[in-house]
Order: structure tokens, then C-alpha cells, then sequence
């Protein structure tokens, strides 16, 4: 039988991926006429319904526990400001800069656990953490033209945002099923996201106008986001964050390779480079949970 560590690292695995697929698509999306930010409110409101449905069909309330509302309102909060910084960042700085900002969250998920979970962090996830840090600068490549200071706080925000996710991803799993408190966080979020999309665009939205093959792709990566963001809940449900988090660093692996196929985006060397140092922290990571089981 699967152990809850090895459950939670194969559906971190699987949330990365999906997740690692989304900026491909929100990009072609774009391309055919559908804002980044609206395909972002686009697949919160499929959360929503989807989540909604299953929680509702499954026999689960839509309400917060009382002891749990401060989890609640950190995960709502957390996801407002990954959804909201690191979209807007990229306005300000270079993409590469920006996500090599926001996944500085696995390092900063690592520093803090014994501050927030109790426990000193193994020599394993630290040694994992600094390895996908180096490949993922590595692999994106590091370009200090056009530090705007605006672009560079949207996304240590989203980078705080993210870690503060998965640690009230982790509290709110105690109480509640990711289908009902997903709901309900998306639900919170979704008019925020609105207001923004229509303050971007001059108060009007694109996707209604869009063409078919546009709505298609933000029907598929509504659907990609939606099953990731419930791998990712469980996840938190199986392990601390700490162990969770060095496995995300799959996600940008996946989502150069996806742009360099499908995109046409072409990898210099020293790009494969970091995405195999990146692969070697998960090996890495992976080992280290393995260890700690045997000695447990």
C-alpha cells in the first residue's frame, strides 16, 4: 500500500505538470485574442462549478468551520495574490525573471517549516531546494535588464503568495475536502479577479467575442487548472508543505518543454542544463522522503 508520503508526492508530481502546461496555453489563448487575466477568471469560474458540483454531489457542505476560517481566509488570500502579482508582474520584467522570483517559494516553504510545521528541515530538501533554484535560474536565464521595482514586488508577492498557500493548504485540509473549500476560496476571489480584468481592458471583456478555437483552449486549461489545484490541495492533505513543495519545481521544467514544442520556443544548452539539475533535486528530494520513511 502507498504510504501518505509517497500519495502526496505523486499527486505534487501531478499538480506540477498541470500547472506546468497552463502558461502554454493562456499564451495561445492570448495569441488568438482572450487576455491572460481573463483566461485566469475563466478557470476560476469553472472551479467553482466543477468543484461546486462535485462537493454538492458527493454530500459535502459549502461552509467554513468556525476553526478553520483563518486557514480559510489565508488560502483566499494567498491564491488572490498568485492569481493577481504573478500574472501582472510580467508587465514590468522579463517572464524568465518573474518565475525565477515566484519559485523561490519551494526555498522559502523549506526555511520556514520549522517555524511553521516544527521541525528542523532535512539536509535532503535543503540540498533539493538550492539544486532546482540553480537549474530553474539556469534554465530560464538570468536577465537583470528592465528591473522595474514594481515588476519585482508582484512577484516576491506571488512568491510569498504561494508559500502562504501551502501552508494554509495544509490547515485547511484537516477540516475540509480541496472540492469544498476550493469552492469556496475561488468563489471569494472570483469578483477581485473580475475588477481587475475590467479595469485592465477599459471596462470590458474579451472572451465573449472570442473566436471558438480561443474558447476551446480556455475551456481546456480551465479544466487542466481545476484537476491541478485539487492534486495540489491533496497533496497538502497527505504531507507537511515541506515535503510537498521541492516537487513543484517539475512545473517550470514542464512548462519550457511544452512551450519549446508546441510554441516553437527554441532551448539553448545551458537550458537543459538546469532543467536536468532541477530533475536531479526532485531524485534528490524523493530519496530523502524515502530515508526518512525507512527510519521512521
Amino acid at each position: 500500500m502507498m504510504s501518505g508520503r509517497r500519495s502526496a508526492i505523486r499527486h505534487a508530481l501531478a499538480a506540477a505538470a498541470g500547472y506546468g502546461t497552463l502558461p502554454s496555453l493562456v499564451r495561445a489563448a492570448s495569441d488568438l485574442g482572450v487576455p491572460a487575466v481573463e483566461s485566469a477568471v475563466a478557470r476560476t469560474v469553472a472551479v467553482v462549478v466543477v468543484l461546486g458540483a462535485m462537493a454538492l454531489v458527493g454530500g459535502l457542505t459549502l461552509r467554513v468551520p468556525r476553526r478553520a476560517r483563518a486557514a480559510f481566509a489565508g488560502q483566499a488570500l494567498a491564491t488572490l495574490a498568485i492569481s493577481i502579482s504573478y500574472l501582472m508582474a510580467v508587465e514590468f520584467i522579463p517572464v524568465g525573471l518573474a518565475v525565477i522570483i515566484f519559485f523561490t517559494f519551494p526555498v522559502l516553504i523549506t526555511l520556514a517549516a520549522p517555524l511553521v510545521e516544527g521541525h528542523r528541515p532535512a539536509v535532503a530538501s535543503l540540498v533539493a531546494a538550492g539544486l532546482a533554484f540553480i537549474g530553474l535560474a539556469l534554465a530560464i536565464g538570468l536577465r537583470f535588464e528592465g528591473l522595474d521595482p514594481r515588476g519585482l514586488a508582484l512577484a516576491a508577492t506571488a512568491a510569498l503568495g504561494a508559500t502562504g498557500q501551502f501552508f494554509t493548504g495544509r490547515l485547511m485540509s484537516r477540516h475540509m475536502a480541496p472540492q469544498q473549500f476550493g469552492t469556496l476560496v475561488h468563489l471569494l476571489i472570483l469578483p477581485f479577479l473580475v475588477a481587475v480584468a475590467l479595469m485592465l481592458h477599459g471596462g470590458g471583456l474579451a472572451l465573449p467575442a472570442a473566436p471558438a478555437p480561443a474558447l476551446a483552449l480556455v475551456v481546456v486549461l480551465s479544466l487542466i487548472y481545476g484537476f491541478a489545484y485539487v492534486m495540489h490541495m491533496r497533496a497538502l492533505g497527505e504531507a507537511p508543505a515541506s515535503v510537498v513543495a521541492p516537487f513543484f519545481n517539475l512545473e517550470p521544467v514542464v512548462g519550457l518543454s511544452i512551450a519549446a514544442l508546441a510554441l516553437g520556443e527554441r532551448l539553448a544548452l545551458v537550458q537543459y542544463l538546469g532543467g536536468a539539475l532541477v530533475l536531479a533535486a526532485l531524485v534528490v528530494a524523493a530519496r530523502g522522503e524515502e530515508q526518512a520513511e525507512a527510519r521512521a
